[in-house]
């Protein structure tokens, strides 16, 4: 299948191929992954579940989600009768497109008023 995988650490987002679960482990860099949300397409967005514990680089894209993910982020597409993952309805262009910006966890710790 399909995916689209952001990088923070890499400050990259490339298009990237997916067989199975263990890929979404490998392409995240996790040994447990969970959904963080879906994109106006319907894509699934994953994420490494202990992100706000292990990660230090951040990904905001508001118009995807409200609060920063924490680490890499791939998107895939779901089907909505199954729950199979398909290829992402987006590809890197689109994502590379939309409004975001790179975080550190300084960063993050800043817009949350973490840092007095």
């Amino acid at each position: 299948m399909k995916g689209v995988l952001v990088d923070p650490y890499e400050k990259s987002i490339l298009n990237v191929e997916v067989d199975d679960w263990r890929d979404i482990q490998k392409h995240l860099q996790c040994d447990i992954f969970s959904s963080g949300g879906y994109d106006e397409g319907g894509d699934a967005i994953y994420v490494n579940d202990m992100g706000l514990y292990e990660e230090s680089a951040f990904w905001f894209c508001p118009d995807v989600y409200p609060e920063p993910y924490a680490g890499r982020v791939l998107f895939l597409g779901i089907n909505r009768i199954d729950g199979e993952s398909t290829d992402s309805w987006l590809d890197a262009s689109d994502v590379a497109d939309m409004d975001y910006k790179w975080m550190s966890r300084e960063d993050v710790e800043t817009m949350w008023g973490l840092h007095a």
